[in-house]
């Protein structure tokens, strides 16, 4: 199923969106759009889809969602209903939205890094969570100036949370096109992009990509690990149930099929991966997500 794609036009005289959801008539449906979205739900329970990301949210739930990453909210309360009113506050602005200029200021760093991350979707613990929903509210009815102070107010302090979880799968963050001269950051890019196009390749190995690196395999796994934190073959594994999740939510295709698409050898050892990193069986990670979205 592919997500429905929403073209978002702020007000007149504004330059980003801020809203209170319960204000809005709203379908609930699994969609996307160029703008990042901060959604900061107060009250409320029901089932958060981020990317190929199945979970529960509770109060103070708070989650940051990259440029074009799908997702929805459809709370519990408003089932069966043909508007979902549930109160959220949602804060929504274009990924180009600061300029060139801006982003090469050196106080602009950790909203940068913060950024780029929020491509998986990234939620944020209670704590966090309750005073940017504070500054959000605030922001709903902010006008002129204080308004792009708000902004880069919240951005800030979501920058400096420590304890901030991805969301979504690495795939969702993998074609990723933000420019980094950090050597590090270059040189993990260049690996995890080199797995994303040999991704079914049975040749891929830790081996052949310490040599894409020009680093010694034993080295580079350590390298690895600490940077990205998890092993070459950990991280291989993960995209490989990725891209099994987004054909399980994007064709109608059988398990069977979509195993070898995935690069798994046979649909044993795939059922057994699939069930360690999403804790339930491809068939039923598929019925999960359509009852879901």
């Amino acid at each position: 199923m592919k997500p429905f794609f929403e073209k978002l036009i702020p007000r007149t005289g504004e330059s980003f969106r801020c809203f209170d959801r319960s204000t809005v008539k709203s379908v609930v449906r699994w969609h996307r759009h160029h703008e990042i979205e901060l959604t900061y739900v107060p009250r409320g329970d029901g089932t958060r889809v981020i990317g190929d990301c199945i979970d529960r949210y509770t109060d103070h739930d708070l989650v940051l969602s990259g440029s074009q990453l799908p997702h929805s909210w459809k709370s519990d309360d408003y089932q069966g209903k043909k508007y979902d009113r549930h109160q959220a506050f949602v804060l929504q602005f274009s990924p180009e939205y600061f300029g060139d200029q801006v982003l090469t200021y050196g106080e602009m760093n950790d909203v940068i890094k913060l950024l780029r991350n929020s491509s998986r979707g990234l939620w944020f613990p209670e704590e966090t969570a309750i005073g940017i929903g504070r500054q959000m509210r605030s922001l709903v009815t902010a006008k002129g100036a204080k308004r792009l102070i708000g902004l880069l107010s919240i951005l800030h302090d979501l920058s400096q949370c420590t304890d901030a979880v991805p969301l979504g799968s690495p795939w969702y963050g993998a074609h990723s096109t933000s420019p980094t001269s950090d050597p590090t950051e270059a040189k993990i890019r260049q690996v995890c992009d080199y797995v994303t196009d040999h991704l079914t390749d049975p040749e891929l190995s830790q081996r052949q990509l310490a040599a894409l690196v020009d680093m010694n395999p034993s080295a580079f796994g350590r390298f690895f690990k600490q940077v990205v934190g998890r092993t070459p073959a950990a991280y291989i594994s993960e995209l490989k149930i990725s891209l099994a999740c987004r054909l399980l939510i994007d064709t109608e295709d059988s398990v069977l099929s979509i195993c070898h698409r995935s690069g798994f050898a046979n649909l044993s050892n795939f059922n057994r991966r699939f069930r360690q990193h999403r804790e339930m069986t491809p068939r039923d990670y598929r019925i999960r997500f359509r009852d879901a979205s």
